[in-house]
């Protein structure tokens, strides 16, 4: 993960999610949580409750001012917000079941998968950001045009983003998943890191457990994707 500053409180972020579902929200720092939408001591998790937690309007879609809030948060927090798959809405798990079906479609096997998952989760918590948070930074794997991973077009379709991150796009200049010398036999966030090469290496590994459980819930059901 290249950690990202978030746009300034007056910018607009577009977030799209799925197939074709699009959100633009204005950020607001002063944004306050809709009473009686979702409490942050309810048993929900995921962003609306981190929205909640935060004082913020619990849409449950991520825009600037939760994006912003999400990235200053301790990792404590997000493992609070993100206990298990069933925390991610809709969309984002719609975009978690693309990356599984993206990796049956090139031959990747699961442990790959896991890996792609686990990347995502920590990057951007499978939302699909069509606007930079960061510099040019876009996508559910927070990939950059500048430094040769692809066109934003290419970055912010989902399947096509995460064909980059498995290295079996035709197109690019970074190595993917598969490029990654005896990616196989290592550590699944040492094979994220050398991927992504964040600034933050040690931040994948913990959502191995995370995107092993989405694995095993939802992969028996993605059919593959060429």
């Amino acid at each position: 993960m290249r950690m990202r500053a978030v746009a300034i409180a007056t910018a607009v972020v577009t977030a799209s999610v799925g197939t074709g579902f699009t959100v633009a929200a204005a950020a607001s720092g002063s944004e306050t949580h809709k009473a009686g939408t979702v409490s942050a001591d309810s048993g929900q998790r995921g962003i609306k409750w981190f929205q909640a937690k935060h004082h913020l309007h619990a849409t449950g879609k991520a825009d600037a001012a939760t994006t912003k809030a999400l990235q200053k948060a301790p990792v404590s927090e997000l493992r609070q917000a993100f206990r298990s798959p069933t925390d991610l809405g809709p969309a984002e798990k719609e975009n978690a079941r693309t990356v599984i079906g993206v990796g049956k479609g090139g031959n990747i096997p699961e442990q790959g998968q896991v890996i792609a998952l686990m990347t995502a989760m920590q990057e951007s918590k499978f939302v699909n950001y069509t606007t930079p948070v960061d510099h040019d930074s876009l996508g559910i794997f927070q990939q950059r045009p500048s430094t040769g991973w692809g066109t934003p077009e290419q970055i912010t379709d989902v399947p096509t983003s995460t064909k980059s991150f498995y290295g079996i796009a035709p197109f690019g200049s970074n190595p993917g998943l598969i490029q990654i010398p005896n990616w196989q036999n290592r550590p699944p966030g040492e094979v994220a890191q050398a991927v992504q090469g964040s600034a933050y290496p040690d931040r994948y590994a913990q959502w191995e457990g995370f995107a092993r459980d989405f694995l095993a819930q939802e992969g028996p059901s993605v059919p593959p994707i060429s």
